[in-house]
């Protein structure tokens, strides 16, 4: 509804005015550039001077001068934007009750009655993200204690110089068409999707019922006589599949949150429960990509009535397995290994290439191979000529063995250094594996017995090379095999497109299961723009979802420090109304997701932590990372920071990466940028300015 300028809104604008006219008449910037200039001189004296006390004396004055320049180039007036010069309005009325106001914006600027303090800095931004109206503080501020009551705190939008936006707590007004609009109702906020998310405290036990029982057998009959979750997720076909033939190399295809995981985690409840004599828990084998689902999937197994089957990370097994097959190998791992060379090495070429190799060399040391074979130019080029004409450029040819031939001569942390230790690429484990399964036979459990799984599961398979499923496939009792995964969401650059491709470059005879159709994680808009964003990578089925819910919002703001404000009361709010909520705030980095947590601690906000290693909580609470670390996961709720043009240009890495941040999503889905937003995004995408 339209109303009158609300109160609010007089002052604020008042305040405005007297900031601009402040910053109009304030003096120009004093030059520092003399302070510049004097370091030099005393820098250049300081290397001539041979006195030890003239010495001091000169580091003292250096020091000081630094000092002063530093906290004149902090205060200067003038480096404040006139179009935008704050985004939040703290009063608060001190132990004498007199008031003061303090703008919050990118840059300090303090000129008579005017206080504009950086937001990520100033010790009294404190209050302002702590308190509410009303709220009485106490806080230790620049080394004293300063109490008081909060009068006003408000979150401000200022464009071109002008004021178009006030919020108060519940409150909101905007500028339209030349009058205030009170917008309150449909200021956007979370709510309503705690606990969604599936979590290994919420897992049922499996329930097989009669599947596999037989009297005297010492099973217990479960009173539910079915698969309740898999029932919902397969068709006839699909379940037949799955609970007749454990002795199957099985694919399980799907889209993000279609129950690709749950249908292998189930197959694997299910075998062991059918016949746990063939198919031992400890015997079984679960590999991932990235150690938050591995530790993820570990929880829930038990969950699901099965103990005891190691879960690990592709990284985490092959080295294990090299260090067991090659303990004389104490290379380091490099990773500033060139993009040229990781696809090299995880193209499907490798299987034909090695192969070949050791036909030409029987009985040769693995280890000896690999050293002939990637440091040798006309093998390399032969390879992607007769395997791949064309899928490497000469330029790329030469940078890869002239990689591979220096990585024998250089240390771990990049080649050209004087340490001449040599070191391996991550990818490499796998190569040397294979080379031992073509020259020396199967991998060992021990040393007196080969290795053989009585079943393997690879989740997030997308994320695997060729190479590296062959290496998997050979260490299988059988062709007891699950294999699960979405080409949309693959993060890697690994020559996976699809799966007939791929298992026909293994040289495996397989049946697939058709793609699950359904959706049961997100809602009907987060699928929407989570499958539009991968434009023409997107699947020509893409699955159907079977919930409706709130529309995605597109949040735009003058800058992150509005962003992160406005972010850290919603978030504070959800708190309030739903303890029980997950929520991942995701960048497009790490880097990106450090400088996000600095910024919301400073909110009063529980079980708000930084994970950069995996580690999340699988619980409640607010959990702030990249979006790769989160594959495989779910949340009640969803923000992506930074959804501009620079994070998530038109590339297909873009496209993969931001699909998989949105499909994380099970209730709510924010997308929020201070920049042009990414070409990815539709134009039909609900746009709510908010900032």
């Amino acid at each position: 509804m339209r109303t009158r300028k609300p109160r609010i809104v007089a002052e604020e604008e008042r305040l405005l005015a007297g900031v601009l006219k402040t910053l109009a008449s304030a003096p120009r910037p004093v030059s520092i550039s003399h302070y510049d200039r004097e370091l030099v001189r005393l820098r250049d004296a300081l290397v001539e001077e041979k006195l030890p006390d003239d010495r001091a004396r000169l580091l003292e004055q250096m020091d000081r001068l630094a000092a002063i320049s530093t906290a004149r180039a902090r205060y200067t007036p003038g480096q404040v934007d006139p179009a935008s010069p704050y985004f939040a309005h703290l009063a608060f009325a001190n132990e004498e009750d007199q008031q003061r106001d303090v703008l919050l914006g990118k840059q300090t600027f303090i000129h008579g009655n005017v206080r504009i303090v950086d937001w990520r800095d100033a010790p009294i931004s404190k209050v302002f993200y702590r308190y509410r109206e009303g709220d009485a503080f106490v806080e230790e501020i620049a080394d004293r204690r300063m109490s008081g009551e909060v009068l006003a705190r408000r979150t401000i939008t200022i464009v071109g110089g002008r004021l178009l936006r006030v919020a108060a707590g519940r409150r909101t007004y905007l500028r339209s068409d030349g009058a205030w609009q009170e917008v309150s109702s449909s200021t956007a906020s979370f709510g309503g999707g705690a606990g969604s998310a599936i979590r290994p405290d919420t897992a049922r036990p499996l329930s097989l019922g009669l599947c596999g029982w037989r009297p005297g057998s010492g099973r217990e009959l479960r009173p539910d006589k079915h698969l309740p979750e898999i029932a919902a997720l397969l068709d006839r076909e699909q379940f037949d599949l799955l609970t007749s033939d454990g002795e199957r190399l099985l694919v399980v295809a799907g889209g993000a949150g279609s129950g690709k995981t749950t249908v292998g985690l189930h197959r694997i409840a299910y075998l062991h429960f059918s016949d746990p004599e063939r198919f031992r828990a400890r015997r079984m084998q679960v590999l991932v990509f990235g150690t938050a689902l591995a530790r993820y999937i570990s929880w829930v197994l038990p969950a699901l009535g099965v103990k005891g089957v190691p879960v690990r990370t592709l990284a985490g097994w092959a080295a294990g397995q090299q260090h067991k097959h090659f303990p004389a190998l104490v290379r380091r791992t490099t990773s500033f290994t060139p993009a040229s060379v990781v696809r090299f090495k995880t193209h499907r070429i490798m299987i034909p290439m090695l192969a070949e190799a050791a036909r030409t060399a029987p009985g040769a040391r693995p280890a000896d191979v690999f050293d002939e074979l990637f440091t040798d130019h006309g093998w390399i080029a032969a390879g992607v000529d007769r395997y791949a004409p064309g899928a490497f450029s000469k330029e790329a040819i030469d940078e890869i063995h002239t990689w591979c031939t220096r990585l024998q001569f250089t240390r771990a942390d990049g080649p050209g250094a004087d340490d001449e230790q040599p070191c391996y690429d991550e990818e490499d484990s796998m190569i040397l594996l294979r080379l031992h399964q073509l020259l020396r036979g199967r991998l060992m459990w021990s040393q007196r017995r080969k290795l053989s799984y009585d079943h393997l599961m690879v989740d997030e398979a997308q994320d695997f090379s060729p190479l590296e499923l062959a290496v998997l496939m050979e260490t299988v009792r059988g062709k007891s095999v699950t294999l699960a995964g979405d080409s949309a969401q693959k993060l890697t650059d690994n020559d996976f497109s699809d799966w007939s491709e791929v298992l026909t470059a293994v040289g495996l005879d397989h049946r697939l299961v058709s793609p699950l159709k359904v959706s049961y994680r997100s809602t009907r808009p987060i699928m929407e723009l989570a499958n539009a964003v991968l434009g023409p990578l997107a699947p020509e089925e893409p699955s159907k979802t079977v919930r409706d819910g709130e529309p995605v919002e597109l949040l735009r703001f003058g800058g992150s420090g509005a962003a992160l404000t406005f972010l850290g009361d919603a978030l504070g709010d959800l708190q309030k109304r739903e303890p029980k909520a997950s929520v991942a705030i995701l960048t497009c980095d790490q880097n990106q997701a450090q400088r996000a947590y600095r910024g919301l601690r400073r909110n009063d906000l529980s079980e708000l932590s930084l994970v950069l290693d995996q580690r999340f909580s699988f619980g409640p609470g607010i959990e702030i990372s990249d979006v790769a670390q989160t594959k495989g996961l779910e949340f009640d709720y969803v923000v992506l920071l930074g959804t501009d043009g620079v994070n998530y240009p038109d590339t297909p890495q873009a496209r993969h990466l931001l699909h998989v941040g949105m499909s994380r999503a099970i209730h709510q889905l924010w997308l929020v940028t201070w920049k042009r937003a990414s070409p990815l995004l539709p134009d039909w995408i609900e746009a709510r300015l908010a900032g």
